[in-house]
């Protein structure tokens, strides 16, 4: 007899739900399981397998759980030490799968203190207490291309012998359940860094859209041939070397691009920062930006020093036609956010107008001029010059899109449903009691990429309220971390966007929730390193949300409506309990009118549950975006928590 992998020693089972057990053994016999005190039956089918649902139980352990096949006694298997409680799948990527333990890449504080998640670490082994009713099990990293119905693994308790390979945020969040509820908790942690949403919904759901039904149709054609399954997994630098062209022509310097002579007027206008594909320029390849700047007479024959934002992937930077500093070569990959510092000598320097060209250069993914805005300046003596606007542009070769997918396979976590029927089809149809999901950084190559995950997260939910059996199953969000270069405001900003599709998500179906990462996040580091905080945040969602405790609060300010008011706009929120601005209103807050052109609002009331908010800029507000960046500062609160990003914008 095999029993599903869940089902181990120690193995902590969904209380008040109907209980599924379900295994492997002899054909057609008549199976039994017996536990705290009740029994269930089931045959087995002409496969061998077998599937048992006992009765909803109370919260309550340990027991034992028998499993045996009535006709032959010794064709069983028993299960010590298992507990009824509260059970919730912990899932994402990497900062989901970020341990207790994990020390990714970051290093020591300036001031020679403990980095926060060594300290954390310690915190939580020194403070264990009844691990016993407090258990996790891990589903390995498996990504086969079959349809697993098992994986490796076991329960084990939260203990300072274990607690460090658990989830960290999952730690966090659910031994504060436990404390609070006083009932056993078990976490299922399955998770894999960098994955995409896609790849964690099923290939049934993902054939019911017409989007994600050709990404599934272009994996199911690749993995028909025998190559796939032979050959060695394809690496990145193997796919750059197949696909991509190295940078190494420069044919517009050759047609005198940079010469400040060069009549740029049929150049396209160029917003930057921003992504000259987002902007329609071109796709991956070459694209030259030109602007006209000003130099006053006092700066004559004086070194300056050109400061621009990371560009994907290289630059070539000229001033008044000549070479002033590159970055990057062939096809590196280590430059594309790398902010560049170039000293521009005095002799080129004249007084009035001056041309600055740049080459970007981006033979893969996004093609970018990367934010903040504040990045762009050209500074001497006592000046400096903000170069962020329009620019001019033009394509000196346009490749088109050489998209970020590797070829679907077993090293790409984005391929459509394959971690889904790896990791997430061996624990069905178990019972749980809800989600915790941290996910969305892998879903921010282009706007449209970004725009594109309201569907697919509610296309994962469906799916999975579909496979558990359970359509009211609770899902709760992390939204997106702060992350880069500190900036108020980012129109080309992808996470901004993914944020908010994140808490629309919220809005579209019921029973999801979202708690914002917002202000723990770091401008070096993709994996916030306070993986306290948001288990604590998203504790408090489920204990308020799903748990009936009403007088917790869930999150911060949450956007209900923007209402026009004259020249002002009337933000509406909910759990605006304490509602309090921690800076001036125009370091998050931005407002537009019917040309959605958005400047930093100058004034904000708090009025109860609302905020009034107004800019000098625009006559008649229409709509607002708050916390619109990369790594935007946070200044809307209630009494406990940060307001999430948002737009009133559909």
């Amino acid at each position: 007899m095999k029993l599903a992998s869940i089902f181990t020693d120690g193995a902590v089972l969904q209380r008040n739900k109907t209980i599924s057990i379900w295994g492997e053994t002899v054909p057609g016999v008549l199976v039994r399981a017996e536990l705290a005190g009740q029994e269930g039956y089931a045959k087995s089918s002409r496969g061998g397998g077998f599937l048992i649902q006992l009765a909803p139980l109370d919260a309550g352990g340990p027991f034992e759980l028998k499993i045996s096949v009535t006709e032959n006694p010794e064709e069983s298997v028993i299960l010590k030490d298992v507990f009824i409680g509260d059970v919730w799948l912990c899932s994402g990527q990497s900062n989901m799968q970020y341990t207790l333990g994990s020390r990714w890449a970051k290093a020591l504080p300036e001031d020679g203190s403990e980095p926060v998640n060594v300290r954390q670490e310690k915190e939580f082994l020194d403070s264990i207490t009844k691990p016993e009713t407090f258990r996790f099990i891990t589903v390995p990293m498996i990504a086969t291309g079959c349809r697993e119905p098992y994986f490796e693994g076991s329960w084990r308790p939260i203990d300072r012998e274990n607690a460090s390979a658990a989830s960290a945020v999952a730690a966090w969040f659910g031994r504060k359940l436990r404390d609070t509820l006083n009932i056993p908790v078990g976490l299922i942690c399955c998770s894999w860094g960098g994955s995409k949403v896609e790849t964690w919904i099923s290939p049934s759901s993902l054939k019911g859209d017409p989007e994600t039904r050709e990404m599934l149709e272009a994996w199911e054609t690749w993995k028909r041939g025998k190559a796939l399954w032979t050959e060695p997994p394809i690496t990145r630098e193997d796919f750059l070397s197949r696909y991509a062209t190295p940078n190494r022509e420069n044919k517009g310097f050759e047609q005198g691009w940079a010469d400040p002579a060069l009549d740029d007027s049929s150049w396209t206008a160029m917003q930057v920062p921003g992504s000259w594909i987002n902007q329609g320029i071109a796709g991956n390849g070459a694209v030259w930006i030109r602007k006209k700047v000003c130099i006053p007479e006092s700066l004559a024959g004086k070194e300056l020093v050109l400061h621009l934002g990371g560009v994907d992937k290289h630059d070539t930077t000229y001033f008044n036609g000549i070479e002033v500093g590159r970055t990057g070569k062939d096809l590196d990959v280590a430059f594309f956010d790398k902010p560049r510092c170039y000293t521009i000598p005095g002799n080129l320097v004249r007084p009035g107008e001056n041309t600055l060209a740049i080459r970007g250069y981006s033979f893969a993914w996004d093609g970018a001029f990367m934010p903040p805005a504040d990045a762009y300046t050209l500074d001497g003596p006592d000046f400096s010059l903000s170069l962020a606007g329009e620019w001019k542009a033009k394509a000196e070769v346009d490749f088109g899109r050489l998209l970020s997918r590797m070829p679907y396979g077993f090293n790409n976590v984005g391929t459509p449903g394959m971690l889904f029927d790896s990791m997430v089809r061996p624990l069905l149809p178990a019972s749980i009691r809800g989600v915790i999901w941290y996910q969305g950084e892998s879903n921010t190559e282009t706007i449209a990429a970004a725009g594109s995950y309201r569907k697919k997260m509610g296309m994962l939910i469906r799916d999975w309220r579909f496979q558990f059996e359970q359509p009211d199953l609770p899902i709760l969000q992390v939204q997106l971390a702060d992350y880069r270069e500190a900036s108020d405001y980012d129109d080309q900003s992808t996470w901004a966007v993914l944020r908010d599709t994140q808490l629309k998500v919220c809005g579209d179906l019921p029973d999801v929730h979202l708690i914002t990462a917002l202000d723990t996040g770091e401008e070096n580091d993709i994996h916030p390193q306070n993986k306290k905080e948001i288990g604590r945040r998203l504790a408090a969602s489920a204990l308020h949300h799903v748990y009936g405790k009403k007088d917790i609060l869930p999150c911060g300010p949450e956007f209900v409506k923007a209402q026009p008011e004259g020249k002002s706009l009337r933000v509406f929120f909910r759990y605006a309990e304490g509602m309090t601005l921690h800076d001036h209103p125009g370091k998050s807050f931005y407002l537009a009118g019917a040309d959605r052109k958005f400047y930093p609002a100058d004034n904000a009331g708090i009025s109860g549950d609302s905020l009034v908010l107004n800019s000098e800029k625009v006559e008649k507000p229409l709509y607002v975006r708050y916390a619109w960046s990369y790594n935007p500062v946070s200044i809307l609160f209630n009494r406990e928590f940060p307001a999430a990003a948002f737009t009133s914008e559909e």
